[in-house]
């Protein structure tokens, strides 16, 4: 059994366990409020996935302007990606292996965490598997077996996380733009927790 963490080494815990929890969060369908207020002329139009798209006012509101409440889904289902399997978006423009390394981050953070020696040796497991298996895939990939590598995505895509985004090959605009907020929202106050 070691010591308890220095604070230093839960701080850091606390990071990777977050950036592990957002991604993870990321790869569910995009969460938004329920309820949306919209003008009623852009509702009865059919502007910004309104019902109706006769421009009669059906409810015999006259023609004051108001505000209306519209349900929604509280998920957003529909794929904002493009077709080309080659284009990098989402995730993607932070690592060429998400998930492996939404694995590794949680991992790391419990492996900074804990007391027990046999635990951290545990928990670090993930991320020498990400490490070999991560690369093997690339090799393979770069080799067209079981899949495709092209040199116009591994320029524009990093192994190690962050990497493209720090040499300027993604920009951090587009990654703010694609990231799911709720979610990301969400899993951080699960990580406060």
């Amino acid at each position: 059994m070691r010591a308890l963490p220095h604070p230093g080494l839960r701080a850091a815990a606390f990071a990777f366990q977050t950036l592990g929890v957002i991604g993870v969060s990321q790869f569910f369908p995009k969460l938004q409020i329920p309820v949306v207020f919209q003008k009623e002329s852009a509702l009865l139009s059919g502007e910004e996935g309104g019902a109706s798209s006769s421009g009669d006012n059906k409810d015999g509101l006259g023609s004051n302007e108001g505000w209306m409440m519209k349900a929604r889904c509280p998920f957003e289902f529909q794929d904002t990606k493009s077709g080309d399997a080659q284009d990098v978006s989402g995730l993607q423009r932070i690592t060429r292996h998400p998930a492996f390394w939404t694995m590794s981050f949680l991992s790391l953070g419990v492996a900074l965490r804990t007391r027990f020696w046999t635990e951290v040796v545990m928990f670090l497991g993930p991320v020498a598997t990400t490490l070999i298996c991560g690369n093997h895939i690339d090799y393979r990939h770069r080799r067209h077996e079981g899949g495709e590598l092209s040199c116009r995505k591994e320029a524009k895509t990093s192994f190690i996380p962050f990497v493209a985004l720090l040499e300027g090959r993604q920009s951090w605009g587009d990654v703010y733009g694609e990231l799911k907020g709720l979610n990301a929202s969400g899993a951080v106050l699960c990580s406060l927790i």
